[in-house]
């Protein structure tokens, strides 16, 4: 196995792991277990238990982000709800799948590691740049005004998964569609707010 294989086998069982367990407790000896190695050579690959927690999160931001981004490209203004719809059906799901990593990413945890902190800062800011160049691809002005809206959205967007995901919360009850067609709503709310009136969100009709 390469380097580059190994530490992303490392990697792939500690993001397995993140889905039963919170990040702090990753066994370094469990990971080291499943992949029939030792502790100590899992320490060649990362210079401590933090530098792979960081690692850990870093993958997972990543994922998130490529589930987040629009699963194709309009070509005009009448594709922007039914593409949004999809790619927020394929988001959601991921979620839900991996919600035990994912929410303390989403709810803002604080952590002291500012290279995890970076590593969401920067996957939200990808979520952003790309949304606001398929907008303007489709003639929506990329004033400064929609960009700010963009980035609100994705702030809802995140906290409205973590409250959902709440078994205690009063939303809870919400179907995985009505979700999907709250967010999309609420985007379109965001752009007609700064002047971009989108159709409304038809989930129903939508592939998800």
């Amino acid at each position: 196995m390469s380097p580059e294989a190994r530490r992303q086998q490392f990697i792939d069982l500690g993001l397995a792991k993140l889905r039963y367990v919170a990040l702090e407790q990753v066994s370094i000896e469990d990971i080291a277990a499943e992949a029939g190695v030792s502790a100590g050579l899992l320490f060649h690959y990362f210079d401590s238990k933090l530098d792979f927690q960081v690692a850990l999160v870093e993958e997972q931001a990543r994922i998130v982000g490529d589930v987040a981004l629009p699963t194709r490209e309009p070509r005009d203004l009448s594709e922007v709800m039914p593409i949004l719809i999809e790619t927020l059906g394929g988001y959601v799901d991921h979620i839900v799948e991996n919600r035990q990593s994912v929410l303390p990413m989403l709810a803002g945890v604080s952590w002291s590691e500012p290279r995890i902190r970076a590593a969401v800062k920067d996957v939200r800011e990808q979520i952003v740049s790309h949304f606001v160049e398929y907008a303007g691809n489709v003639g929506i002005d990329r004033s400064g005004r929609f960009v700010l809206a963009v980035h609100g959205w994705i702030a809802v967007v995140e906290e409205t998964m973590v409250h959902w995901l709440d078994e205690n919360s009063e939303f809870a009850s919400m179907t995985r569609d009505e979700i999907v067609e709250h967010l999309a709503t609420m985007f379109m709310a965001l752009a007609a707010a700064v002047g971009v009136h989108l159709d409304a969100p038809d989930v129903s009709g939508a592939v998800l």
